[in-house]
């Protein structure tokens, strides 16, 4: 069978999708596969029809539509490694020598094969064994971690809680708001020259406490949501790799508890499929639509020759695809939380806002962002990441001001950075890892309950001790900083921060 069907060009439109899915399966969900493989798939199938009529060999066809989807999905990888490089002090490798280099080899291809190759049936034994040997990796990487996942979720279901009954009527909601990338005053002010002041005094006008020394507990999103939702530090939950992570993430002691005290859960679309809680109580489908693209499907076109139509579409549109629908889940999510206490019923709520971390599509007046991350310097970037700490400043305080007003018991909000400036401005844990963190506990007295460099793995043990009769010792405030690159090399960082309040 190897010998006689070219298989080869179908199973390598395969590869150029699940082996950017195994690199990054800690991060999608593998739902987000499925149109670039149907699109992927489609594409050689058009392929191999076309030259199929034209050469009448099913081998000629193979072998020529192959060398072309070699060339359409290697196109984005080669662009983005020789982007920026010189050649006698002349950038030669952008879209307009590149793209143009590209077609003429697959003129050529296309010419060149069905015509000069004697004997292309010689080559399929060998093609269609590559291409089997080439998805063996990704395969096992995907199905090991999709059976580390299955395995996490059942344990994490099968977990006890140390809250039990169910709330009363005088029992409040409680609000987990997280700010991707939201960095701590100071060092919005020290490191880029932002002062947050106006919007701090505001938090603390509406009755918030604010612990001005607070650092994130890790330095990425999946570290440090796993570890405030369970109130505890990753090592002692034994989370030793990312399915076990996410699973901590979706199906949390906090999630658990609520649960158990009759609460409904509420979250939300993030374009971020690791908190996306699909099977909370209420979980509004927005923002999706047949031509919204997830970013999964961006990475996937930047790889390939269209890569030319989405750095186009980049330069010369308001918005992506992806962006606008990023967009409409943050205006959305605003609106839905305002509403929420007007529903019956005890809620809790997780918002996982995915700014001000990049992409950058927010102005400060929540305006369209044409913001190229290619082309930007890092001034640019800092502008970008501070006019969306602008924008969405405003609106929380907004959905803030609605949650007290409308709310018939007061309600517990925790407004928080999951860690702080994203690493396209830092990697410095001295910036990366001092957060805002905001608390509003309505009738617990703020020094009784909290401290300026309290941390997130303690926000919900305060919680869960002031309101839901728990006896959750608070833990000691570490802070775990890892660089982007190798995430589980982690070290601890102290904090030096010297509080106003000392």
């Amino acid at each position: 069978m190897l010998k006689k069907i070219p298989l080869y060009p179908f199973l390598f439109a395969v590869f150029a999708v699940i082996s950017l899915a195994a690199v990054n399966i800690g991060q999608i969900f593998i739902g987000e596969t499925t149109r670039p493989l149907a699109f992927s798939l489609s594409l050689a199938g058009i392929l191999f029809w076309i030259f199929l009529r034209l050469t009448r060999d099913s081998h000629r066809a193979a072998l020529t539509s192959a060398s072309l989807l070699f060339l359409f999905f290697t196109y984005g990888q080669v662009y983005a490694a020789l982007e920026g490089r010189l050649f006698l002090n002349v950038s030669l490798f952008r879209h307009r020598m590149l793209f143009p280099l590209f077609c003429i080899i697959g003129l050529a291809a296309a010419i060149w094969i069905p015509r000069k190759i004697k004997r292309p049936e010689s080559f399929a034994y060998s093609l269609n064994l590559v291409s089997i040997f080439l998805l063996i990796y990704p395969s096992l990487t995907i199905a090991a971690n999709l059976t580390q996942q299955t395995i996490a979720d059942e344990s994490a279901l099968n977990e006890t809680t140390i809250v039990n009954g169910a709330a009363n009527s005088s029992a409040p909601d409680v609000y987990y708001i997280i700010l991707d990338g939201y960095g701590r005053q100071d060092v919005l002010l020290n490191e880029y020259g932002f002062d947050n002041s106006e919007f701090i005094n505001a938090l603390r006008s509406r009755g918030f406490y604010v612990a001005e020394c607070s650092q994130s507990n890790y330095a990425h999103t999946l570290y440090s949501l796993a570890s405030s939702l369970n109130y505890d530090y990753l090592d002692p939950l034994g989370a030793t790799n990312d399915a076990e992570r996410i699973s901590l993430l979706k199906h949390s002691a906090v999630r658990e508890a609520f649960e158990q005290q009759g609460y409904r859960i509420v979250a939300f679309p993030t374009g971020w499929s690791m908190t996306e809680w699909t099977d909370a109580d209420l979980y509004p489908d927005y923002g999706k639509s047949f031509t919204t693209l997830s970013e999964f499907e961006t990475l996937f076109l930047d790889t390939t020759m269209l890569r030319v139509w989405t750095d186009y579409d980049r330069l010369t549109s308001k918005t992506t695809p992806y962006s606008q629908a990023r967009r409409l889940r943050v205006f959305s999510m605003i609106q839905t939380l305002k509403e929420i206490p007007t529903r019956e019923g005890k809620y809790f709520v997780f918002a996982h806002f995915v700014i001000p971390h990049p992409p950058f599509s927010f102005g400060a007046d929540g305006e369209w962002l044409n913001f190229n991350a290619d082309t930007a310097t890092r001034e640019q970037f800092v502008d970008a990441y501070i006019n969306q700490v602008i924008y969405i400043n405003r609106e929380i305080l907004q959905v803030i001001d609605a949650l007290q007003r409308e709310s018939d018991v007061p309600p517990v909000i925790i407004v928080q950075g999951d860690h702080g400036p994203p690493p396209d401005l830092t990697n410095d844990p001295s910036v990366r890892m001092p957060i805002l963190n905001a608390y509003y506990l309505p009738g617990v007295e703020p020094a009784e309950a909290l401290y300026p460099a309290i941390s997130p793995v303690n926000s919900f043990r305060v919680v869960l001790n002031r309101y839901f009769e728990s006896s959750l010792p608070l833990l000691e405030d570490r802070s775990y900083f890892a660089p982007n690159q190798d995430r589980q090399r982690l070290t601890l960082f102290p904090n030096n921060c010297v509080s106003s309040d000392n």
